[in-house]
């Protein structure tokens, strides 16, 4: 009886320590500003060894300003970015650009995608009926936000 005590005042203590602790706001040091995309791919289908084509990324400051070179975040801040893909047009039956998957590299963990590219193919081609692509957000661990138009075309 006297070790069920012992071990029932650990257990307690234990709990109330764990959520006096983990109410804590988050450190600054891990918290992230950047919502800059630095690479995305176009995929045909979701398995690893399928047809890729890699976007060319033009990022705009917040006066609508081409970035070129290189550019910190802090330039680029509040403004928003284009990834255009051109498929060459005898690649038009392997690559169909209104139903594709689209990859992203480079973000910190914890910048988040809105929509979210994780499932499902996305329509991606630009036309009469599609003019913008597909428009989507990137919200940075700090909550700011950036805007980027993906943009599929085909050409000789």
């Amino acid at each position: 009886m006297k070790y069920l005590k012992y071990n029932l005042l650990v257990l307690v203590v234990a709990f109330l320590s764990m959520g006096l602790t983990s109410c804590s706001d988050t450190d600054p040091i891990y918290v992230h500003s950047d919502n800059l995309i630095t690479a995305m791919q176009c995929c045909a289908d979701r398995y690893s060894g399928a047809a890729k084509i890699n976007g060319t990324i033009l990022e705009y400051d917040s006066e609508g300003n081409l970035l070129e070179g290189d550019f910190t975040p802090e330039q680029a801040a509040g403004g928003s970015g284009v990834i255009e893909f051109i498929v060459p047009l005898e690649s038009r039956t392997e690559f169909d650009l209104t139903s594709v998957y689209l990859r992203v590299t480079g973000l910190p963990y914890d910048a988040v995608i809105y929509p979210s590219l994780t499932y499902g193919r996305h329509n991606i081609l630009v036309d009469a009926e599609n003019p913008d692509g597909l428009v989507i957000a990137v919200q940075a661990g700090t909550g700011e936000v950036r805007k980027y138009r993906i943009m599929g075309v085909y050409a000789q």
